[in-house]
């Protein structure tokens, strides 16, 4: 009986969870397909490698692109980087546990609450009064985890896109290119990235929160913008910088002087650095919409890799609308874009 069971668990070891936890043997281990996710607890880990490979799958319909080995670590602790890039991980993502995006929360809310408090005047039982009050309504674990399985996709895509398109041998680096969010792409076409990566819950709801905008009706998370106007200015979108980069900037500097990823949460309309700009919420509404409608009208699901790769190599979307768009059932200029964008937008 003894041998049967060791047996059993030899025949589920695998070898990039091996390597892991070599260097973190401290962790659990769950494998995805093409990676790791390494967490204090079993389950953790398992419900990690869960969101990854289904993460994997998105990213094989939408992008047609190997993913290099890769770890998805449980932070705190803070993750031995270098010594996982030496063990053959070539990308790490660092990744809150749970109850660290909890208490992270409810730390920020006590104090922006007690601080309205002391404005208003109030007294010391109003004020722990409106505190609890305030705790009430943050996030359950259900829907932590539903952040897990949303967000933790969309980072991956960064990092696999960015992998795939922007350090092959063929990219061509711009000396003046302007600033950017995350990859040397635009900043719609790196979130479009991140975005066709997101799961079914997610996606649905920002296809729902754009029907709800384009139909003049409001989405708390958006709160008092241009709604509709902003959704179907496509030049805009073409070259507008991510509404939140002036926001996550000293995070994105860190990341990069660190050669680490910046991830940004929203639990509950929150970020590190407080509260999103409606028009960054929107950002996300419009391409998500934009990218559904590419893909429809185009007929390849690969069509943002069409993009992200010319893009990649020196062109622009101008351009490559012009050479490549017709061939792929798109216009072949902006302005024609913007029309047909109109066009199904409302």
């Amino acid at each position: 009986m003894v041998f049967l069971v060791l047996l059993a668990s030899a025949t589920v070891t695998d070898p990039l969870c091996t390597k892991a936890l070599e260097v973190a043997p401290e962790m659990h281990c769950a494998p995805a397909t093409y990676g790791v996710a390494l967490a204090p607890s079993a389950e953790h880990a398992a419900n990690m490698a869960r969101y990854a490979r289904d993460a994997e799958g998105r990213f094989a319909t939408h992008f047609d692109q190997p993913i290099a080995p890769y770890v998805v670590f449980s932070i705190p602790p803070v993750p031995p980087r270098q010594a996982l890039n030496a063990a053959g991980f070539h990308t790490v993502l660092p990744w809150p546990a749970p109850q660290a995006i909890d208490g992270s929360i409810r730390e920020r809310v006590t104090a922006q609450t007690r601080e309205f408090a002391a404005e208003m005047n109030m007294s010391a039982e109003q004020t722990e009064q409106v505190v609890a009050r305030a705790l009430s309504q943050l996030p359950t674990p259900e829907s932590l985890a539903a952040i897990d399985a949303g967000m933790m996709p969309h980072e991956l895509g960064h990092l696999w896109t960015h992998q795939a398109f922007w350090s092959a041998p063929d990219h061509v680096q711009d000396e003046d290119t302007p600033r950017h969010y995350g990859s040397p792409a635009p900043d719609w076409l790196d979130e479009a990235a991140g975005i066709l990566l997101e799961d079914a819950p997610t996606a649905d709801q920002r296809r729902a929160h754009f029907k709800t905008l384009m139909a003049g009706g409001f989405v708390p998370a958006v709160g008092a913008n241009d709604g509709a106007p902003f959704l179907l200015d496509l030049a805009g979108l073409l070259t507008r910088q991510h509404p939140g980069l002036d926001r996550a900037a000293p995070a994105l500097e860190q990341a990069r002087q660190s050669g680490g990823v910046a991830v940004s949460f929203t639990p509950a309309g929150q970020t590190a650095s407080g509260p999103p700009n409606g028009k960054e919420t929107l950002f996300y509404i419009q391409i998500r919409a934009f990218a559904d409608f590419l893909i429809q009208t185009s007929g390849r699901p690969t069509i943002i890799a069409d993009i992200t790769k010319a893009i990649s190599q020196g062109h622009t979307f101008e351009n490559w609308l012009a050479t490549q768009g017709p061939a792929h059932n798109l216009p072949a200029s902006i302005p024609a874009l913007q029309q047909a964008w109109s066009d199904y937008a409302t």
